[in-house]
């Protein structure tokens, strides 16, 4: 019975060794930033299928390894400079598509640039800001067009449409310099009408008869109807409802040439 106990005290004081070492070793190995660079949404990927670990911000806690997400593209919207007792490194501040997965990374285990596994997962716009194809709800965005009875739905307003997602809030360059690009320079930029709904929605409201409600409102102010758009070609987005802004939307309207 003394053996046991004997044994069990020293088991105890290794196992107890241990758990202090790994938590001088955490402490130590704790980051503050020195810099930070704020960036817009820009695409990136792992260099490898090795491990290579996404931190908490203190770099004292592993979030995510990238060898599990050999077809993700992350989307980058800061860099920092970072510095440990003993260590210093630039990281990326990093979230996938989903919004599920995020951290920091160093900067030396990614790549710039779309993961060629799964491209179609993201889309990119004229200045290199990149979004999720999961943030795209293209049922949402064609109850919006059906209030326009007679406009025509456009590629490329609609692109123009849906990269409002990456500049909602102020991010990125100027959204009229997106859209300027997209349909052909400034000479063609204030021929597109743009205006939109914010409302607060939750998943089990009626979507379409809310944003008709406040964008018929919305219209009612500037002395026009839906019908008064027939001909226009047409881009609308709305954000999912998985999205916080869930009830925000955008509609672009440009008048045939």
């Amino acid at each position: 019975m003394k053996k046991i106990l004997v044994s069990s005290l020293l088991v105890g004081a290794i196992i107890g060794g241990i758990t202090s070492l790994n938590l001088t070793s955490a402490h130590a190995a704790a980051y503050k930033v020195s810099k930070i660079t704020a960036m817009g949404p820009t695409s990136y990927y792992a260099k490898s299928a090795k491990s290579g670990y996404l931190w908490n911000k203190a770099h004292t806690k592993r979030q995510h390894n990238l060898k599990n997400y050999p077809k993700t593209t992350w989307y980058a919207t800061g860099k920092y400079a970072m510095k440990s007792a003993k260590n210093s490194g630039t990281y990326l501040q990093v979230t996938n598509g989903s919004g599920k997965a995020k951290g920091y990374v160093w900067t030396g285990y990614m790549k710039k640039g779309v993961n060629p596994a799964n491209p179609q997962g993201t889309i990119t716009d004229p200045y290199g800001a990149s979004m999720s194809t999961y943030n795209v709800d293209d049922k949402l965005n064609k109850q919006l067009i059906s209030l326009f009875p007679g406009t025509i739905p456009d590629k490329t307003l609609q692109s123009a449409a849906n990269f409002s997602f990456i500049y909602f809030g102020g991010q990125g360059d100027s959204y009229t310099d997106v859209i300027a690009e997209m349909v052909g320079g400034y000479e063609n930029e204030p021929s597109v009408t743009r205006f939109g709904s914010s409302v607060s929605l939750k998943k089990s409201d009626n979507f379409i008869a809310l944003e008709k409600s406040q964008l018929k409102d919305r219209l009612s102010k500037q002395n026009k109807k839906f019908a008064d758009f027939k001909g226009y070609h047409i881009g609308a987005y709305a954000f999912p409802k998985h999205n916080k802004n869930y009830g925000t939307s955008i509609i672009l309207l440009m008048p045939s040439n």
